[in-house]
């Protein structure tokens, strides 16, 4: 049998001295975070937004988009000249053979001509900038008859490389000048097109525009 611990004694010392005594103080009040950072509000209302080419609303086109056309104008000019320069004179080049294959020199030349012939004066062209009506989604531009209408990517690409704003000028022009079509888009697209189809690709707007613009 355990023996047990007598703890009465004890008891009895604890009940003899009486009930603890409460702290009357209140605890101090707790100290504000000192690592928040206090941010000052702005006082100053922030500069309104700034309006590019891109967001100007149309369909007349504003000083701000025909000074982007007047520039990408004259590019075109000047890159299709050069390009009808290589067709007359270098007809067997490894460069049209690239995007054209064995389609007529002949039907390329023309295309070129009549398109730069359509870019050389476009005071008769209806220019629409931003039209609602004709841009739906991610389009850059489109073309019929005599209009040509430029979209807000149109205003937002680049001057170089490919779909430059001056390439893509003559995708349109050739569409409304030579009556090209859309067989095929992009590069890759476009020199797939010559390697199966070569007259296609002499019909094609997207091998004129990167054959012009991949020229240097």
């Amino acid at each position: 049998m355990k023996r047990l611990i007598p703890i009465l004694p004890a008891v009895l010392l604890l009940m003899a001295a009486g009930p603890a005594e409460l702290p009357t103080d209140k605890p101090p009040a707790l100290e504000p975070n000192r690592q928040v950072l206090q941010v000052p509000l702005p006082t100053e209302k922030p500069p309104p937004s700034v309006l590019t080419a891109a967001d100007i609303p149309g369909p007349a086109c504003t000083p701000d988009h025909r000074a982007l056309i007047d520039d990408a104008l004259a590019e075109a000019r000047t890159r299709l000249a050069e390009a009808i320069r290589l067709v007359r004179e270098q007809p067997d080049h490894p460069h049209i053979t690239r995007w054209f294959r064995d389609a007529s020199r002949k039907v390329i030349g023309m295309t070129l001509e009549l398109t730069a012939a359509r870019l050389a004066d476009v005071t008769d062209l209806d220019i629409r900038c931003n039209d609602p009506a004709g841009c739906p989604g991610g389009r850059f531009a489109y073309a019929r008859e005599l209009v040509l209408g430029l979209c807000a990517p149109y205003f937002r690409a680049r001057m170089d490389g490919t779909d430059a704003r001056w390439g893509i000028l003559i995708h349109e022009a050739s569409h409304i000048a030579a009556n090209t079509r859309d067989h095929a888009y992009r590069p890759n697209g476009a020199l797939t097109l010559a390697k199966e189809n070569a007259s296609r690709a002499a019909e094609n707007a997207d091998n004129y525009e990167y054959f012009v613009e991949t020229l240097r």
